[in-house]
């Protein structure tokens, strides 16, 4: 009887753990949230970066993004919730509610790492 109520227990903590953590999904949704990720653009952490460079009356100028480790929640949901004109590079990306939160989350969690 014991070693049932062992067996039992043992395959209940197993199988009552979640799949993933929470880091490990945001993680996930911030390198891949609907097929373009956050990642490339913005960096690892959310710091920014140059994304490329390009010509304006014959002077090399970097093409920058923005860091977005110290935007306000506010922001940070305005810049993904608002549709986006032909001429952004910044996709659309049809977020839930929980995902931006879980985003805006994992950024500010990062960007404290070393």
């Amino acid at each position: 009887m014991r070693v049932f109520l062992l067996l039992a227990l043992g395959l209940n903590l197993l199988f009552s753990a979640d799949f993933i953590t929470q880091k490990e999904y945001a993680k996930m949704l911030y390198e891949n949230p609907r097929g373009i990720s956050c990642k490339k653009c913005h960096g690892a952490k959310g710091e920014g970066q140059i994304l490329g460079y390009y010509m304006h009356k014959d002077k090399k100028k970097a093409y920058e993004i923005p860091s977005i480790q110290d935007l306000s929640f506010e922001r940070f949901k305005e810049a993904l919730m608002k549709e986006q004109d032909v001429k952004s590079i910044m996709p659309n990306y049809s977020l839930t509610n929980d995902e931006i939160i879980t985003l805006y989350n994992y950024i500010k969690q990062v960007s404290k790492e070393k």
